[in-house]
């Protein structure tokens, strides 16, 4: 029970952060800012530790309850490929944002790191929505 509870809250804190996350990165875009600067950019910085945490552990909780396979478990093949390939997508994501912070890279390659950051971030964006449409409909 106390463990349901755990998990349950983790999922939760997860998702918050997952919004939060799609908030401050592209509200700030949307209303017409260049580029994510100012407390959009502190608030997107602070959140994005705490959603890589709650992510890896939602995983593993995640493939504990529904197997590696396709086969197992109660979710459909079609959202278990959409979960697989957004945590795939995940590692692009923050490996892009985490050098394209160092100073290792010309100007170029930063403005590259930094356009695949945004664009995998727009997929695990459809990747979430389209997850809630298909987890709904059994295998």
């Amino acid at each position: 029970m106390i463990g349901n509870f755990k998990r349950n809250m983790g999922y939760i804190f997860g998702f918050m952060s997952f919004i939060i996350m799609i908030i401050t990165g592209f509200l700030p875009l949307i209303l017409g800012e260049k580029v994510l600067s100012g407390w959009w950019m502190i608030s997107h910085a602070t959140v994005a530790p705490v959603f890589s945490i709650f992510l890896a552990v939602g995983a593993l909780f995640w493939v504990k309850s529904t197997g590696f396979g396709f086969n197992n478990g109660s979710e459909s093949k079609c959202a278990k490929k959409i979960v697989w390939v957004f945590l795939i997508l995940f590692i692009p994501n923050t490996l892009s944002i985490l050098f394209s912070m160092n100073t290792w890279f010309p100007s170029a390659t930063q403005y590259s790191l930094l356009s695949i950051h945004f664009y995998t971030a727009i997929a695990m964006f459809v990747l979430a929505g389209l997850y809630l449409n298909f987890s709904h409909n059994k295998k």
